[in-house]
């Protein structure tokens, strides 16, 4: 199936099942507030003016980087989980409703026969979501840096306390624009590591002023270098401009391939599968990449989705890094994102075969989180044998 065909599918999909859910949410409105015909028919366009807000945005993105397209991104994107929360509960009272009139077990009041106390509880609904929305905007700032140690299978004695900052899912686009962008590379370089890794999804979807990172990107600092993988978006995006952007920074992006670093760290990056399933590109060939492994020296492997780790053990890689998740972003994505890749946000081992899933630094969609805070990734690697620190958050 053609790339446009499939997006043109997925797209229609989406926006029916987001416009549907805009429907209810506007009768569910009218049935308990009962408000004006003329407050109705605002009410009715504001919801279908949010409904194609954030398509329109993303199109808009791709040809021009301005005020409007900024703010109508920002609008429409916070809208996207406000609009969750209130499907949520607006769903929630419905329910209680329902509920009532098959097990009366309240007051005439709760069952809807007061106007006063269906408004009452439209404008504590209403309340309620704009102060989980708050809170979601204010967890998306909170950076953290999560602090880990990692017995790393053939470290030689003379490379322990080797360090490497992971950072993912940056989503470089109109809402992480160079500001926030050198603010994350400013956090990076005062970690003072050996390597920074990037796992995939540095950018966003496509964006016009998309070059304009390599800026930020120049200033990153480490001792060996800065590595980085394909993520599903830089296919998005187009996977060669966004390799071309990462270039120009100095960023050496694996690619099915493997760099040797000084100590004999091999370091090897595959890219995304994304680029076979929607774009039609040759499937990454992990074998082949896991042959080129020297099982006598110590091994990263950077995959951008936590995935095939049970064959990335099997073939003696001493440590896996992904993201991808966000850790489910949001409540109760959370969820959802948990029953689709089971390996979640943290550390995993298999044997001797480590893997870490990192929740990420940005966000897609709403600039949101609910229960999954961003992070950056502080691991210093030790040779087996030594005594552990653990992990924290700080």
């Amino acid at each position: 199936m053609p790339q446009w065909t499939s997006f043109a599918i997925f797209f229609s999909v989406v926006l029916s099942v987001y416009g549907g859910a805009h429907y209810y949410l506007y009768t569910w409105f009218v049935r308990l507030a009962e408000p004006t015909r003329r407050l109705r028919r605002r009410v009715g366009l504001i919801f279908i003016l949010l409904v194609i807000s954030f398509p329109l945005a993303r199109i808009l993105a791709r040809y021009d980087f301005n005020s409007f397209n900024y703010h109508l991104t920002l609008i429409s994107s916070i809208w996207m989980a406000l609009s969750l929360y209130l499907f949520i509960l607006a769903l929630g009272s419905d329910l209680i409703f329902i509920l009532y009139k098959i097990f009366p077990f309240s007051p005439r009041l709760l069952a809807g026969q007061s106007l006063f106390y269906r408004r009452f509880l439209v404008a504590c609904i209403s309340a309620g979501v704009l102060m989980i929305g708050g809170y979601a905007l204010g967890e998306a700032r909170n950076l953290r840096v999560t602090r880990l140690e990692i017995l790393l299978t053939g470290l030689p004695p003379e490379m322990d306390g080797f360090s490497l900052v992971q950072v993912s899912d940056i989503h470089y686009g109109v809402l992480t624009e160079n500001g926030k962008l050198s603010k994350i590379v400013d956090r990076i370089n005062e970690l003072q590591a050996d390597v920074v890794v990037i796992t995939g999804d540095l950018v966003d979807e496509g964006v016009s002023h998309m070059e304009e990172m390599a800026k930020p990107l120049t200033r990153l600092k480490s001792r060996q270098g800065v590595f980085a993988v394909t993520g599903n978006h830089e296919y998005y995006a187009g996977v060669d401009r966004a390799v071309a952007i990462m270039k120009k920074a100095g960023i050496s992006v694996l690619r099915n391939e493997k760099a040797l670093l000084p100590g004999g760290l091999q370091l090897l990056g595959v890219d995304d599968p994304t680029g076979s399933r929607r774009m039609g590109n040759p499937l990454p060939d992990l074998d082949k990449l896991l042959s080129q492994l020297d099982a006598k020296k110590p091994s990263i492997l950077l995959y951008h989705q936590p995935i095939q780790f049970e064959k990335v053990a099997a073939s003696g890689i001493g440590l896996q890094l992904s993201g991808h998740t966000h850790g489910g972003q949001l409540y109760p994505i959370i969820f959802i994102s948990r029953m689709i890749y089971p390996l979640t946000p943290g550390i995993h081992q298999r044997g001797k075969s480590y893997l870490f899933v990192s929740r990420g630094v940005g966000t897609w969609g709403p600039p949101m989180r609910l229960g999954s805070p961003p992070e950056l990734v502080y691991i210093r690697l030790r040779t087996p044998g030594k005594q552990l620190e653990g992990s924290r958050e700080g």
